[in-house]
């Protein structure tokens, strides 16, 4: 970004109301555009500026001023110096969020490393090849194994594995294990699975197979956790007949005991037959996990019911949760929460809602993710009063929705015209400090002054600047 643009960024910052923390934003550019020669003079210079980052420069608030800094180089060099300091490590959601604000990774992580002539700190390189796994940037993340090995450092199975999540092709997959190879490093089992479920992925079960087989070599043994990285890869390449056959293949023994099927594989399955449409071949599995001992869980359970509902066979599903609850492998509660955010899903309201009621009635608990499906699905068909009737008899009964609910049904309310009950929400909103997202607060905020509630306005406004990203 020219510095243009990190003028017209603090003029922004300007016309903002006054914030004792725009100094540092301001000192932040001013750093920055000092455009230190090296990394390492600028990594000096933010840490006598900022003796500490995360006070600083909270981590949640990154995402929204990462694509403001001058260019996306020094975007990338200030979040390795944010993110190798003394905070705490971040949530792979929280990599996720950075990955997708960081500006032109594919050109800037390799001018980073273009422009390091020596070594980087093995923290950065695991970094940079974690947020190139969540961008999807296999050529990000070859650049960065290749850098590591051009100074004879051997990565990690962590840094292979990021790498790996990255890969495309049959060609990545084969590119990253050459890599290793030719580094000295001993492949693990987390690092064989991932590399054999995109080769399956991919439509390369041979190269697969071969992989597994060579397992031994390395000091790992098959098991059951590889088998199913192959089979969720055929399904996820669409060949459900091989899928079926490895199935078979493991039921039946064929690759040791250790390497039955587990729970996790007849999911993948199911998953796999219901997307296809071939829901009477996915309930048999419940079929072939009982005859094996093998319980089915919730996620299995939701996998099932989900292609039932699909397919608007709503009778079956209701006989699956009854079968499952009879056997005593998942609770009542949670079968009836997964039919019920099923329903929802497949547009089934009347049905949803009648259920909802049954279970009220025989006192079986909603799950909050339930209660908070069932709001936000009748806020989206503009039937905010029986969201608020619904949310308010789930509170009563101990069920807290999520924070966004709220936000959501209160603009529902008051769009269409139902006042005292928004009213009413609004103030509870308030007391609880219930943060609302911006755009939903500012459109809040507007109706209300329409309707000449200003003090609840107010309150509105308040807890949207709190929630704002750039509010530093």
């Amino acid at each position: 970004m020219p510095p243009r643009a990190s003028l017209l960024f603090l003029r922004r910052l300007s016309t903002r109301p006054p914030h004792r923390d725009h100094p540092k934003v301001a000192a932040l550019l001013g750093v920055l555009n000092s455009a230190p020669s090296s990394s390492t003079s600028l990594s000096h210079a933010l840490s006598r500026a900022f003796p500490s980052p995360s006070d600083a420069f909270p981590l949640h608030r990154l995402p929204h001023l990462l694509p403001l800094l001058p260019s996306p180089l020094l975007s990338l060099r200030f979040l390795l110096w944010h993110l190798t300091s003394s905070s705490p490590r971040p949530s792979q959601h929280a990599l996720s969020s950075l990955a997708a604000s960081l500006p032109d990774l594919s050109s800037s992580v390799p001018l980073l490393l273009s422009s390091s002539p020596r070594p980087l700190p093995l923290p950065h390189y695991a970094l940079l090849l974690n947020i190139s796994a969540h961008a999807g940037l296999f050529p990000a993340s070859l650049a960065v194994l290749r850098h590591m090995r051009s100074f004879g450092l051997v990565p990690g199975a962590a840094c292979f594995h990021h790498a790996l999540r990255a890969a495309g092709s049959a060609g990545d997959v084969s590119a990253v294990l050459e890599i290793m190879s030719g580094s000295g490093a001993c492949p693990t089992v987390p690092v064989i699975v991932a590399a054999v479920h995109k080769l399956a992925s991919v439509g390369d079960f041979e190269v697969a197979y071969r992989l597994i087989d060579k397992m031994p070599e390395f000091g790992c043994v098959p098991n059951a956790v590889v088998y199913t990285a192959v089979l969720d890869g055929m399904c996820s390449f669409g060949n459900v007949d091989a899928a079926l056959r490895l199935m078979e293949a493991m039921e039946g023994s064929e690759f040791g005991a250790n390497c039955a099927p587990t729970v996790v594989t007849y999911t993948c399955l199911v998953k796999c037959l219901c997307g296809k449409g071939r829901v009477a071949e996915a309930l048999a599995v419940l079929d072939r996990m009982a005859e094996r001992g093998v319980m089915p869980n919730r996620v299995f359970m939701r996998t099932l019911v989900e292609g039932f509902c699909t397919e608007q066979r709503v009778v079956e599903a209701y006989d699956v949760v009854e079968r499952v609850i009879g056997d005593g492998s998942v609770s009542s509660t949670q079968c009836y929460n997964v039919l019920l955010v099923s329903l929802w899903k497949v547009g089934m309201e009347e049905e949803a809602e009648g259920l909802a009621q049954r279970m009220m009635k025989k006192g079986v608990q909603l799950t909050p993710l339930a209660g908070s499906s069932m709001v936000r699905e009748l806020c989206g068909r503009k039937r905010s009063l029986d969201a608020c009737y619904w949310l308010g008899l789930m509170e009563e009964n101990g069920v807290l929705c999520d924070s966004d609910v709220y936000g959501s049904l209160l603009l529902g309310l008051c769009e269409d015209g139902h006042i005292h009950e928004a009213s009413t929400l609004g103030r509870k909103v308030v007391d609880r400090g219930i943060l609302i997202e911006v755009s939903c607060a500012d459109r809040l905020v507007k109706l209300l002054k329409q309707y000449g509630d200003e003090e609840l306005a107010s309150h509105i406004l308040r807890l949207r600047r709190r929630s704002e990203g750039l509010s530093f």
